[in-house]
């Protein structure tokens, strides 16, 4: 099963979402930030996400890149 990972942005929030199929579901919210924006801006696959090779370059993209798979686990167990 292909999943990617895409954002929209709105009132200086970036919200993101989970697509597995034809379903959108909803992941986390949080602040925006130009570095994370740029990178999720296309969307990303899983794939590309769990193989980010870019650390400790900018913080914020860091941490919002290692809560994903917490927050995919979690949809996947309770919304499938």
């Amino acid at each position: 099963m292909r999943t990617k990972i895409t954002i929209d942005k709105g009132d200086d929030i970036i919200r993101f979402y989970l697509h597995l199929g034809n379903r959108k579901f909803f992941l986390f919210a949080q602040k925006y930030s130009k570095g994370v924006y740029d990178f999720f801006a296309g969307g990303r696959s899983e794939s590309e996400i769990r193989n980010f090779r870019l650390w400790n370059r900018n913080p914020r993209l860091d941490k919002t890149i290692s809560k994903i798979p917490i927050y995919t686990r979690y949809v996947l167990k309770y919304e499938m």
